[in-house]
Formats: structure tokens, sequence, C-alpha cells
């Protein structure tokens, strides 16, 4: 029978607060530490380099500060904060568990990657464009196959790739149409899938929908990833219990009216919105958005 594994995902970003809450975690939620896709300006993109540059000082704060593992979401490979990225990578490996690498999209970038740091790295991949889908079995064949514990499915940036709105989220039929043959051919190459995050933090159903899904679809263990503390707190419970079936489908196809609502909440430093129901209003809905209302 297949087991969760969970990961919160958290923003490399003010460190005192962030310390906090990883010291708050129970031991069995994995640490993902974010320098990637949470620290960008989606409206002023001359700031985003300012904006990484801060969080690498962030990070290191962060780990100085906790006393367990913890993975890295670094950028995109073939950018050029990679190579800023792989300067905190050589200080801090030793403390890494593993290395979310985002947007891949061939087997060539995995090669590139274990050349650069010696092949002693576990690595996630998260693919989420159209080519990283349909490449999907050409990326699993890889020499460094064995390194590769997780493929993680980014929903969001999927729908922001394939210019597809609205989103289809994981209380839809649409989004299990996605992503059930892409558990299989992972599955098939004995790596383990891992299920895109939800952006709706206080729709705790649809976690539990999508967790009844994976318990019965996956046959090896799979991979969650949570946004938010009450996110973690709430696919604690479902792991404790299994064997639980219900299957909730939670709020279906909430969604910002208009661009404005993404800039009059969106976070200072961050690439989100949170509105004020706690909903993350997520770049990628925004931009697929303001495109439709900008014609």
């Amino acid at each position: 029978m297949s087991s969760a594994i969970l990961f919160q995902c958290i923003p490399a970003y003010k460190p005192v607060p962030t310390i906090r809450l990883i010291k708050s975690l129970p031991e069995n939620c994995k640490i993902l530490l974010d320098i990637e896709d949470s620290i960008q300006d989606i409206e002023n993109p001359e700031f985003n380099s300012a904006l990484k540059e801060k969080a690498r000082e962030d990070l290191l704060a962060i780990i100085a500060g906790i006393n367990r593992k913890f993975s890295l979401r670094i950028n995109n490979l073939l950018g050029k904060e990679f190579e800023r990225d792989k300067k905190i990578l050589l200080l801090v490996k030793d403390k890494i568990e593993s290395v979310f690498i985002p947007k891949v999209e061939n087997k060539e970038e995995i090669n590139f990657f274990c050349d650069e740091f010696d092949r002693s790295l576990n690595l996630n991949l998260i693919v989420e464009t159209r080519k990283g889908i349909e490449c999907i079995d050409k990326i699993l064949n890889t020499q460094e196959g064995s390194k590769i514990e997780f493929i993680f499915f980014g929903n969001y940036d999927y729908h922001l790739d394939t210019d597809t709105y609205p989103i289809a989220e994981q209380n839809s039929s649409a989004y299990w149409e996605i992503v059930k043959p892409l558990i299989s051919i992972i599955e098939k190459n004995k790596i383990s899938f891992g299920n895109s995050p939800y952006a709706n933090i206080p729709d705790v159903n649809c976690l539990h929908h999508s967790f009844s899904i994976l318990s019965a679809f996956c046959c090896r263990n799979f991979g969650l990833m949570s946004l938010h503390k009450i996110q973690t707190n709430y696919f604690q419970m479902l792991m404790s219990k299994p064997d639980d079936k219900n299957k909730f489908r939670g709020e279906e196809g909430i969604y910002a009216k208009h661009v404005s609502e993404f800039i009059k909440n969106k976070l200072k430093g961050r690439s989100f919105a949170i509105d004020k129901n706690n909903r993350i209003i997520t770049p990628q809905e925004y931009l697929l958005l303001k495109k439709r209302q900008n014609g």
C-alpha cells in the first residue's frame, strides 16, 4: 500500500518568522525552502535579481537557525540565477536532503546538474510545461535515474505554459485526466509521483479528495505539497488514518475576478497574493487573467 511523504514549501524570506514556523512543524514533515517561484515580482521583473539575492542571504540565516535538513527549490538551470544558486548549493549541500529543479524539459538538464555537483545530491524534478509532460519518458531515461526521488507536477505553471484558463484544480476531473497518465509513466520508471500544491488554503475538502485519489491510484509512495500550516496539519491528519476513503470535492472554480485583486493583495517581496479569504492568488492565475482582460 502506498503512503504519503509531505513537504511544506516555504519562501526563503523573513528569517525570524520562518525559523519559528519550521520549528513548529513535525519531524515527519519535510521542509522545502524556495528561492525560485515565490521570490519574484511579476509586475516589475527588473527587481527579480535583487529579490533573489536577498532570498539567498535570508536562506543562510534560516539555515543557521534550524537544526534539521531541508530541501531547496532552485532557479531554472538555463537561467542566469542558477549560476548564483550554485554558490549557495556548494555552501550548504551537506544540510540538503534534496534539490527541487523546476521546469525540467529534457534529460540533458539533469546530466548537466549532476556534472556540476559531483552526482552527490538527491533530486526532485518539477514538470510544469507542455514540453516537460510530453517528454517525461525521455527525461526519466537518464543515467542519473537513481538520484531522482520524485517527479512533481506543477499545475499552475503548466496552465500558464499552455495558456489555459480557468485553471483545472484538483477537485476537477480535468486535473486528473492530466495527472493519472503521468503517474503511470513515472511509476513505471520506479520513481515516485509528487502532486501539485493547491492554492485555496482553507479548502481542506479538496486536499481530502486528492489524498483519496492518490492513495487509491499510486502504487508507490507519493509526494504531497503544502503551502501553509493549515494544509500541513490537515495532511498530517489524513496520513494518520489512510483508510478513510471519503472524497470531498471541495470548492470548485474559485478565481480572482479582476487583476486588481492580485495587485491589491500581493505580498511584498513575493510573487503571489493572498485574498481576504486566505486563498493564494498565484502569479500564473494573475498572468492568465490579465491576458484575457487586456484582450
